[in-house]
């Protein structure tokens, strides 16, 4: 076992050699085999599946936090570490990480192998996995930053995929204009502790960064005087972490990432990169003060209502999703905020496999029906393709709470925060209208006489089918492998309130009405119109972009056409005075130097005069 943990780097570059390969096969035309390309990702995949199962199981079954550091940079007397944190937190994330990306890596196999860029695509999801692997294992802040920057380079590449069309380059840069506040956010934390603690506390090796020397950090800093400046620094992280794991008010960016390909949705979006927010939360918990805790709590359950609110009426199914998420990471943060980390873990877990199973249902309907998303003119699927509905099924069951992993999970959540009454209210709260959108959804697009016309339905490749199965399997068998921490009148009362949910999603698919009041839906429906407020501060950025282009081309180019005119005008004088001719050239030496002592002359009497 020792042996997996010594070599965990090897999950970290090999999918940098496979992106390698097949760039090089790419450029010199080695090879143009799909079947290859798709080989070696998985095998890239599958061997670090296999790593960090073993570290897995190495250091739960030994209790240890191993910690491998390098010099990497040195000014001064100021050194920067790299280096390798395996424990348990970092060794769940990377098995996550790998089963899902194999999952998702075979099922693109069948969704993608007819477009023209089947090559760079898998560059990409290969990409994705060095920059999340890396995050994961980083030891300090410093080295977390660099690798969170690339993940962004990485999902800006997946979500632009289809560049090509306008709508998705223009939600491409939204995504990524977006994330960048966070990571601005999160290098200007990082920036003002490193000047903190290089100013007050003397700390020029800088191993305050380290996860593992969190108690340290805050003993160093609990005395100093400036506990505010550690605030700011641990706040502007947590935007940061906010902003990456699509948290109200940024989840916006969440929605404009479903234009990318349904797997990169559920590879991305649903159980990797948005999970990235939630690690590094974790890590620097230690760090947080109660009122930080507090905002952690509060915001994770304002998303959690807000975003399942909104998602209750959208009418596009990976929209729908996509607010889903945002949901379901509410909850995990709300869990994270009353330091409950094992429930969060064990509900990001499952939450991870279930999204991914339905963005991968949703892949299906999209490739069966002509990449149709909207389920307002779906209807009576099931008959053409029950496998589909029995899929989607499973799915609606576990993230809804009545049975499968996500009964678990949910029975844990709740047990855990039961203490806290105005928290398991909005948990429950949300559990029902998460229940409501997600079995609509199922009625809707599966029940019912209304079918399409004119469709003709594909049949699944075995890839994706393949791929599907793995997911269920694992949405499945969760349900029976945690432990459940107690079965109570609090649980019953959960899956009652589903079931009302429903019942209520059954009539409201049939009647197309949500049986609220007019002004709630249409905030629904509208998404309590956050889109027009970033549409209005866009607007109001262009206009100042505007002037400042104008600014830039009424003065300072016209002060460099200004200088140009000059020095052309100089230069075209000087040309003319040389004509070749040595004794004109004397003259004008001689002219000069007379020139010269004059003035040195006329000055010499003036100074004398003053």
């Amino acid at each position: 076992m020792e042996f997996y943990a010594d070599n965990i780097l090897l999950i970290v570059f090999l999918p940098v050699w496979v992106c390698l390969i097949i760039i090089s096969g790419i450029i010199f035309k080695i090879t143009e085999s799909k079947k290859l390309t798709l080989l070696l990702t998985l095998l890239s995949t599958f061997t670090g599946l296999i790593f960090s199962l073993n570290i897995l199981n190495y250091v739960k079954t030994n209790n240890l936090v191993l910690e491998k550091n390098f010099l990497w940079l040195s000014t001064g007397e100021i050194n920067l570490y790299f280096g390798v944190l395996t424990d348990s937190t970092s060794a769940i994330f990377i098995v996550l990480l790998m089963l899902i990306s194999f999952i998702v890596q075979l099922y693109s196999y069948g969704y993608m192998k007819d477009k023209d860029d089947f090559r760079k695509y898998y560059v990409y999801l290969n990409f994705f996995n060095f920059a999340m692997s890396g995050l994961i294992i980083s030891t300090n802040i410093f080295q977390t930053y660099i690798f969170w920057e690339l993940v962004g380079v990485a999902s800006y590449l997946l979500i632009a995929f289809y560049y090509r069309r306008e709508d998705v380059s223009k939600a491409a840069k939204r995504v990524f204009i977006i994330n960048r506040i966070g990571d601005f956010a999160f290098l200007s934390g990082i920036i003002i502790f490193i000047w903190f603690s290089l100013t007050y506390l003397n700390r020029t090796n800088l191993d305050i960064l380290m996860y593992t020397s969190a108690d340290n950090t805050v003993n160093s800093i609990l005395k100093s005087a400036y506990i505010n400046v550690y605030n700011v620094f641990c706040f502007l992280i947590l935007i940061g972490c906010f902003v990456k794991s699509a948290q109200f008010p940024f989840n916006l960016w969440l929605t404009d990432a479903m234009k990318a390909p349904s797997p990169v949705s559920a590879l991305i979006h649903s159980a990797t990169m948005v999970c990235a927010g939630i690690y590094v939360t974790i890590r620097i918990l230690p760090l947080l003060s109660q009122e930080l805790l507090n905002l952690i709590l509060i915001t994770g359950i304002v998303t959690a209502v807000l975003c399942s609110f909104i998602a209750a009426s959208q009418t596009n199914i990976k929209k729908m999703l996509a607010y889903s998420t945002s949901s379901q990471l509410g909850l995990i943060f709300a869990a994270v905020g009353v330091q409950a980390i094992s429930a969060a873990v064990i509900y990001l877990v499952i939450h991870s496999f279930t999204k991914a199973l339905l963005f991968l249902c949703a892949g299906n309907i999209e490739k069966k029906y002509n990449s149709i998303q909207d389920m307002d003119v779906m209807g009576g699927l099931r008959k053409q393709s029950f496998y589909d509905a029995l899929y989607w099924l499973v799915g609606a069951l576990s993230l809804s709470g009545l049975f499968f992993g996500g009964f678990t999970s949910k029975e844990i959540l709740i047990n855990t925060v039961s203490s806290n009454p105005a928290v398991l209210f909005f948990v429950l709260l949300t559990s029902y209208i998460s229940t409501y959108y997600i079995f609509k959804a199922y009625f809707r697009i599966f029940e019912g006489d209304k079918t399409i016309l004119g469709i003709d339905i594909q049949k699944s490749e075995k890839t994706m089918s393949a791929s599907i199965i793995i997911l269920c399997v694992f949405v499945i068998i969760p349900g029976f492998i945690f432990k459940l921490s107690r079965l109570n009148l609090l649980c019953l009362l959960a899956v009652t309130i589903c079931l009302l949910a429903v019942v209520h999603a059954y009539i409201s698919s049939k009647t197309s009405k949500m049986y609220i009041p007019c002004i709630l839906q249409n905030l629904s429906y509208k998404e309590l119109y956050l889109p027009k407020v970033y549409d209005f501060i866009e607007s109001i950025f262009s206009k100042a972009f505007i002037f400042i282009a104008l600014i830039e081309q009424v003065i300072f180019e016209n002060i460099v056409k200004c200088i140009n005119f000059i020095i052309r005008s100089v230069s075209k004088i000087i040309s003319k005075l040389q004509n070749g001719n040595i004794q004109t050239y004397i003259s004008y030496s001689i002219f000069s130097t007379g020139l010269i002592l004059f003035a040195l002359i006329f000055t010499y009497y003036v100074t004398e005069g003053v």
